[in-house]
């Protein structure tokens, strides 16, 4: 009987991890998806509160800066990748969905622009710890020959969270909602509860951590050995983030602001925008649930410079250039989504399994939350970038196409990652 049990707790055990770090993905995507759908509404009541006209041109600039700073506190993952490796993957988590989910819910409570773009930072600090602490569990709470099917599906949840965010709404933004929308955002603190009680600590921390010691720390990454597999994973992630953040952060604005000049009303142009999200999410799903498959044919340098870094960069040309600048044509523009999707966001499933891959047991979340900062700092650039572009020449496509260029510097970087394929993940 005991062992039959055992046998049972073994088996149920990484799915268990799966479902509870999948879920935290899921929930970590509706709570980033949110901003983009309200930024419109929320700005135009925030600003005249705060002294500013709520124009075009104070949308675009103000809009790229507040989710500036929210990637900026999203950079801040190197904080809870350290956590994790000393103090163990469960609490980081814990710790990381609690004060999204708080800060979420806070902009819902904003009175001002001030406090919005504050309580913005905090919610990006929360979710950056998303990457550094999860995916590491699943990784070392899995047999191995599921380890790289469920780490790939694990960034399933994000484009589940976008799609219940556009779901959301589009029911409630009609109805004067996005404080509420906000407030929905801070629902993830619940499952705090289970994570703490119901999911095991990673067993392989802390067999590592009884033989070592609590060791985590910065010069490590660095040594001889180590630099050149930090520098190339957080470079490709500078890449990643830049292109994806640069152009599908300004979707729904861009689908907004280009019916309203055409005559739409409110009500329908907020209806496209939310929908446009909508499209671009399946297609991140299609990426997300293909990626395990694709990379067990094609070796991961591969699988990211030939068919994601080109395939985005391709895409997006196509899509902002091609279609929007001179074809004009929004039904087109719409079918080009769930490719634009597919190429810039389902790429990130390779990298839940690739990246934690690439580090030792003791420095896995380090290493994995330092490519998060590193990549978020720089990237964090990317909306202000195309928001002023946007201001200065009258055309998100243009600000988006231009910028887009940075998937050609991504193809250079990855011929200096690791190779790890049919590789076992490291001790």
């Amino acid at each position: 009987m005991s062992s039959s049990v055992g046998v049972a707790v073994a088996v149920a055990r990484p799915y268990r991890v799966f479902i509870a770090t999948w879920a935290g993905w899921m929930l970590d995507g509706f709570d980033n998806a949110i901003y983009i759908y309200v930024i419109v509404p929320a700005l135009t009541e925030l600003l005249p509160k705060s002294g500013f006209v709520a124009d075009h041109a104070h949308i675009a600039r103000l809009g790229g800066l507040m989710f500036s700073l929210f990637m900026l506190g999203w950079a801040c993952s190197m904080f809870w990748g350290w956590c994790a490796d000393r103090f163990g993957r469960v609490p980081t988590m814990c710790a990381t969905i609690l004060i999204y989910s708080i800060f979420t819910g806070a902009c819902g409570l904003a009175p001002g622009i001030v406090s919005f773009a504050i309580f913005r930072f905090l919610t990006g600090f929360g979710i950056g710890g998303e990457w550094a602490a999860g995916a590491p569990l699943l990784q070392e709470s899995v047999p191995e020959h599921l380890r790289e099917r469920l780490s790939g599906w694990l960034h399933t949840g994000t484009p589940i969270g976008f799609l219940l965010a556009s779901a959301a709404a589009l029911v409630i933004l009609p109805l004067g909602g996005w404080r509420v929308l906000f407030l929905i955002g801070s629902a993830p603190a619940l499952l705090t509860i289970w994570l703490r009680l119901g999911v095991p600590e990673s067993r392989r921390w802390q067999e590592q951590r009884r033989a070592q010691g609590p060791r985590a720390r910065v010069s490590d990454l660095f040594a001889s050995g180590m630099a050149r597999t930090t520098w190339s994973a957080a470079l490709m992630m500078t890449c990643l983030i830049f292109g994806l953040w640069s152009s599908t952060f300004w979707i729904p604005t861009l689908v907004i602001t280009w019916q309203r000049a055409g005559g739409a009303s409110v009500a329908d142009a907020q209806y496209l925008g939310s929908l446009s999200g909508l499209i671009l999410s399946v297609g991140t799903l299609a990426g997300c649930v293909a990626m395990p498959w694709i990379v067990r044919w094609i070796p991961r340098r591969k699988s990211v410079a030939s068919v994601f870094f080109s395939g985005a960069l391709i895409c997006n040309v196509t899509s902002y250039f091609g279609i929007v600048v001179l074809l004009k044509s929004l039904p087109l523009f719409l079918i080009t989504l769930p490719l634009l999707g597919f190429f810039t966001s389902g790429v990130f499933s390779l990298f839940t399994i690739w990246l934690p891959e690439m580090f030792p047991t003791m420095q896995r979340a380090l290493g994995s939350g330092f490519a998060f900062s590193f990549g978020r700092v720089l990237g964090a650039a990317g909306p202000s970038i195309v928001g002023a572009l946007a201001a200065m020449f009258g055309s998100y496509p243009l600000a988006i196409t231009a910028v887009s260029l940075i998937y050609l510097v991504g193809l250079f970087c990855v011929k200096w990652a690791p190779e790890t394929a049919h590789r076992a993940l490291q001790r």
